[in-house]
């Protein structure tokens, strides 16, 4: 019997130095689960602001210039606390009002991690983050019986609620934790947030390879509730991962982000030259993408958000490193800060009495375009009303115009562009803007 073995989409330095692939890559198997790395001794988080690039500083602004033969400015990384990624994304509060629908969010992980909820509070009274004074949201864990401890898919598992509690802590948060990495246990995690939780909003921060192993009829059935939104990383070596390129789901990459304090320019994004985009080998092209995309086959991302190795995200993990506080990456930090977006979303829909946002576009994922989108169809605002209208979508989304996906992997070369491009996808979102917007569906 073949078992399929799913890959997660984050990785810290020993992870980016082990890559048998490049020095930052990821490598996508299907035989067996990647062995986990021991996490070296890393500084603690600091205990005030994180220190920005400074402004003026000759070698910054040479680095900064993107030209032709150097399209991917070369920076020294920083370091983002919650507090940080709220504010450079531009990140609502928006509460439950009484008497209407909390919505609920929930993470499909593998393996079991016992100590989750009380490393989310070390992450959430961190000084850096929202202080000893504060309290973290409630996460409620689902634990598929058989899982067992899996260290690397541990850092995953904080990594993921550290990021949905700090982008929205007023979500209902679930953890599904499966029994293994194996696809069968990731879906039936999937299919337990489906049918028991009734989940509005799902955050997958693993796949594997795009192909029909992969990406059948049987899999993809998974992904066919309108009532829901899945939101899955597209992945970290310039392949096409699924479930990221179903039609079904949200496809998140990843981008640097660069937060400059002291500039006109607070903050700008390019491209981080190892997300996971390019074009299907399964799936068509569906109409939500038609006018962007004159490819055949579906492509991913659909969006874009921090994942590059020199704009990392600390978490807390104390699965046994000599340092909990730890520095990651990858598009396992992108999905569940959209997920999470989403929610804040749905939250001000059901505040107003309308329904969840759907990534659902057809029953049939693998021919897409035999039935018709539902009228709460994100896939379809996004591309057929905000991307065409000038002034909604600069109001939406920042344009990624810098850079390409260089680094590795199966795909071509894709540079971003003004608008639309593989390698960003539409590009990433002005939170509060976004999301009232989205109201309007």
């Amino acid at each position: 019997m073949i078992i399929n073995f799913i890959e997660m989409y984050s990785f810290s330095s020993s992870k980016r130095k082990n890559s048998m692939k490049n020095i930052f890559g990821e490598i996508l198997i299907q035989s067996s689960v990647v062995p986990p790395k021991t996490v070296p001794l890393l500084k603690p988080i600091p205990n005030s602001t994180p220190v920005s690039i400074p402004i003026d500083t000759n070698t910054y602004l040479n680095n900064f210039v993107a030209t032709p033969t150097n399209p991917n400015p070369s920076l020294p990384t920083q370091y983002f606390n919650g507090i940080q990624l709220k504010t450079l994304y531009n990140v609502p509060n928006i509460p439950v009002v009484a008497g209407k629908k909390q919505v609920l969010i929930a993470i499909i992980i593998a393996y079991s991690y016992p100590n989750l909820i009380q490393d989310l509070k070390k992450y959430w009274q961190n000084c850096s983050n929202f202080g000893s004074n504060s309290n973290p949201p409630t996460v409620n864990v689902h634990t598929m019986s058989g899982a067992t401890f899996n260290a690397g898919w541990a850092v995953e598992e904080c990594l993921d609620v550290q990021m949905v509690c700090t982008i929205n802590p007023n979500a209902n948060i679930w953890v599904v934790e499966a029994k293994s990495s194996s696809t069968a246990d990731l879906l039936a995690a999937v299919q337990y947030a489906n049918i028991t939780l009734q989940a509005d909003v799902l955050s997958m921060s693993w796949g594997g390879n795009d192909g029909p192993f992969l990406s059948n009829t049987v899999n993809n059935s998974y992904f066919t509730d309108a009532s829901k939104c899945y939101c899955a990383s597209s992945g970290d070596s310039n392949t096409v991962s699924w479930p990221a390129v179903s039609t079904n789901c949200i496809a998140v990459g990843g981008t640097t982000l660069l937060w400059t304090p002291n500039a006109p320019n607070q903050r700008t994004e390019f491209t981080w030259v190892n997300a996971g985009s390019g074009y299907s080998i399964t799936f068509p092209t569906p109409s939500y993408q038609s006018q962007q995309n004159t490819n055949a086959k579906r492509c991913i991302p659909d969006i874009s958000l921090i994942a590059g190795v020199s704009s990392l995200v600390y978490i807390y993990c104390s699965c046994g490193t000599n340092n909990p506080w730890i520095p990651v990456s990858g598009t396992s930090v992108s999905s569940p800060i959209f997920a999470a977006i989403v929610s804040i979303a749905d939250q001000g829909r059901f505040n107003q009495g309308k329904s969840a946002l759907t990534s659902v576009y057809s029953k049939t994922p693998l021919t897409p375009n035999t039935s018709i989108p539902p009228s709460n169809s994100l896939q379809n605002y996004l591309y057929k009303t905000i991307l065409t209208h000038p002034s909604e979508y600069s109001a939406d989304f920042n344009d990624i115009t810098i850079g390409n996906d260089t680094a590795g992997g199966s795909s071509p070369i894709y540079n971003a562009a003004t608008g639309f491009d593989v390698a960003t996808g539409i590009g990433s979102p002005n939170v509060a803007a976004f999301c009232a917007d989205l109201l309007n569906i």
